[in-house]
């Protein structure tokens, strides 16, 4: 046997012990002796972790296990029990030592950097991480029961805390740590989070590698200013996901470039659909290209200004959300003008909770 094959054995060992061992530490406390329980777990934990030789999606594994193990220990350890307290410290080093490993050999390498001053107009307050591999962005937490949930995020480094990353969730942007634990203001937390909610689209497209770290930093310029970075091409692309053995067509997505010309594109074609194809299986999940065009940026499609969606003809009128004219000039696709257009005409009271989420210049709408 290899020795990543046992290295890669002993890690999946770990994994599954982990967690039995902290439920029984935490529920079953009472004049109980786990020292050779905690033993033979550092002795297993030393056999695979001090080696950065072991597969990285165990190694994300196992970082997010002890995670979830103190998060556990935070909210139900007895915390005057003297067995509650010994484990604390096994999982304190545990947690040293695979966080080291984890941000050497994962974090850095599958996330693109956002600097405050790459994109001054997004004014963050400072560095935020964005995925750039399916599943990077997936972060544990407990819910109010208690029990172990992941959602998606968005990772930024706080200026005082720096001892690992504050994750903001990309579904309806919210702080997933606690409010303690993070210096910034309501407002510089409130740029992370409006920084998140107007390139969701950008990001998920990040996430799932689909775009690589330039061409994030680019489409967020475009977005910010598409006058003043000129696209010089668009790949409009659909993909299968596969659930269950049965494939199912996804909706179309865009990405507008300008790293080469649109003739430059068509030349490379071939190329560029081999890249994404390469991209979509590169994470843990089976995607298959459906298609995939190289169009010029005013050709063809259009795409929602609320969601990024491609969809084909003229959409619909954004009105009230945008107001007057700029109503016909944004448009939308038919699932956001029910939830969003349609729901803001029936109740205007949606109408400036929907400026503000999308980051439209709402003062000069009033009414």
């Amino acid at each position: 046997m290899k020795q990543t094959d046992s290295i890669d054995k002993n890690a999946k060992v770990f994994i599954e012990k982990l967690p039995v061992l902290t439920d029984e530490v935490l529920n079953k406390p009472n004049g109980r002796d786990f020292t050779c329980e905690f033993k033979a777990l550092k002795k297993l934990f030393d056999s695979f972790a001090i080696i950065d030789e072991f597969t990285d999606f165990l190694i994300t594994d196992c970082y997010n296990e002890i995670k979830i193990s103190l998060m556990k220990w935070d909210r139900f350890a007895d915390k005057t029990s003297s067995v509650a307290l010994e484990f604390k410290k096994l999982l304190d080093y545990f947690y040293e030592v695979m966080k080291d490993l984890y941000f050497y050999e994962i974090f850095g390498f599958f996330s693109t950097t956002v600097h405050p001053e790459d994109v001054p107009e997004l004014n963050l307050p400072c560095k935020v991480f964005c995925g750039c591999a399916d599943g990077w962005q997936r972060e544990p937490y407990l819910d109010e029961k208690g029990r172990v949930q992941y959602i998606d995020v968005v990772r930024f480094q706080d200026p005082k805390n720096k001892d690992a990353p504050l994750s903001i969730t990309i579904e309806n942007p919210h702080l997933l740590e606690s409010r303690e634990k993070c210096s910034l203001t309501d407002e510089q937390l409130e740029a992370i989070k409006n920084f998140i909610r107007v390139n969701k689209g950008i990001i998920v497209l990040h996430n799932m590698g689909l775009i690589d770290s330039p061409g994030f930093h680019a489409a967020l310029k475009i977005k910010i200013a598409p006058k003043e970075n000129h696209v010089k091409y668009r790949i409009v692309y659909s993909y299968r996901e596969c659930i269950a053995g049965i494939k199912w067509p996804l909706n179309e997505y865009y990405i507008d470039m300008d790293d080469m010309s649109y003739d430059e594109a068509l030349k490379h074609f071939d190329k560029i659909k081999e890249e994404m194809q390469k991209s979509l299986n590169a994470g843990p999940e089976d995607y298959d290209l459906a298609y995939l065009e190289i169009l010029r940026p005013d050709e063809g499609k259009n795409f929602c200004c609320f969601c990024d969606a491609v969809f084909d003809g003229d959409g619909n009128s954004t009105w009230p959300i945008f107001y007057k004219q700029d109503g016909e000039k944004h448009r939308c696709c038919d699932e956001c003008n029910k939830k969003y257009v349609i729901a803001a005409r029936e109740d205007r009271t949606l109408i400036m909770k929907f400026r503000k989420q999308f980051n439209i210049d709402y003062t000069e709408y009033q009414e």
